[in-house]
């Protein structure tokens, strides 16, 4: 008959067992995102990896042979402007099977991205239009995000017509919360198309 271990090391050795979990479940989601040295540069991705489900985004895009640098949404340029939310329930869902897969191979999640809702606004001779809700796909292969029939290059920033891939401008990404402020102060005077 084995002698009973007492009621203080029992709970040491649960503790000591459930520490050790949990320091395991946290290590998994480091190793299973992508963050591939390969797509460090890339438009969007963070130190951490690829934008977060629970990210938002600001991009601003402008027709143009040059690059523009904003520091905040410009008040008298043309533009389009895509904010783009949180991934929905389901594509949030979906991350625990990305999750999962990433530990073992990240390559054909790059390929596949994910979608997420987009609202777009548009300026044109300063009046804004919008918002128009629309999907997007971002993947890491091809580096593209994918809105309505335009393709935004994430390597180089370009913004591309969707259809014929002729470049129409350049994209960047501004600062949230001052953009949304800017975006609510447009938003009472703004048209619907």
């Amino acid at each position: 008959m084995r002698p009973e271990i007492p009621k203080a090391i029992r709970i040491k050795r649960k503790t000591i067992a459930g520490i050790l979990c949990l320091v395991t479940a946290l290590s998994f989601p480091a190793a299973a995102q992508i963050n591939n040295p390969a797509y460090a540069d890339y438009f969007l991705v963070g130190r951490f990896g690829e934008i977060c489900t629970m990210c938002e985004a600001i991009i601003l895009c402008e027709a143009g042979d040059e690059k523009m640098s904003h520091e905040v949404i410009p008040a008298d340029h043309d533009f389009t402007l895509y904010h783009l939310q949180t991934r929905t329930f389901w594509s949030q869902i979906g991350t625990i099977w990305e999750w999962f897969i990433t530990n073992f191979n990240s390559d054909s999640l790059a390929a596949a991205g994910h979608t997420r809702p987009v609202r777009v606004y548009t300026s044109k001779d300063t009046n804004w239009s919008g918002p128009r809700i629309a999907e997007a796909r971002i993947s890491l292969n091809p580096a593209t995000i994918v809105i309505d029939n335009h393709t935004i290059d994430r390597i180089e920033r370009r913004w591309l017509q969707g259809t014929t891939g002729q470049p129409v401008g350049f994209c960047q990404r501004l600062p949230l919360w001052e953009s949304l402020d800017i975006i609510d102060e447009n938003g009472r005077t703004q048209t619907t198309p």
